[in-house]
């Protein structure tokens, strides 16, 4: 008896938030980086708090200048975190044609089909060393520094758990 291969298909445009949420979740992929990322956020809150404190009650103007380092440092710090996946994300967006336009994407225990007018494209999911989970978007890795964006809106409730169970099965680690 032929063994019935259960498919699953969805049909979805990326945006640009698409990318953006995409970056956030490559870049809490693993405990270790999400915590790493937390440390950086808690760490440069203390000196930036430290700083406007230390501003305020410094009796002498040479020394201010030193406490404006320390204000300068977090804040650096906080606008490469909050701006800098906004600026990757468009770029990426603008300069991919083929993320512009509506793809079907056909998903079965033996990989994934993805058409579009730019291309078709089915990978078995050996290729794939990796995923993760955003709030809005699943991130497949064919690579380390790759990323492939699947929006959620595009599944339905019942298919966004069949899709996580595929991925589980096949993929491996989340």
């Amino acid at each position: 008896m032929p063994l019935e291969v259960q498919s699953l298909e969805v049909t979805y445009q990326l945006s640009e938030q698409d990318y953006r949420d995409g970056i956030r979740a490559w870049q809490r992929r693993t405990p270790a980086r999400r915590k790493s990322y937390y440390a950086t956020v808690i760490i440069m809150s203390f000196l930036f708090a430290l700083g406007v404190v230390f501003l305020a009650w410094s009796p002498d103007l040479e020394i201010r200048y030193l406490y404006f380092f320390a204000l300068g440092l977090p804040s650096i710090c906080f606008l490469s975190l909050w701006i800098g996946p906004r600026v990757q994300a468009r770029m990426q967006y603008r300069r991919m044609p083929s993320a512009q336009v509506p793809m079907t994407m056909t998903v079965s225990d033996f990989g994934m089909h993805i058409r579009s007018v730019h291309g078709d494209s089915r990978v078995h999911w050996s290729a794939y060393i990796g995923w993760s989970e955003g709030k809005s978007v699943f991130v497949l890795f064919p690579q380390p520094r790759i990323y492939i964006p699947i929006p959620k809106r595009a599944f339905s409730s019942e298919q966004l758990i069949e899709f996580r169970d595929i991925l589980q099965r096949n993929v491996g680690k989340k």
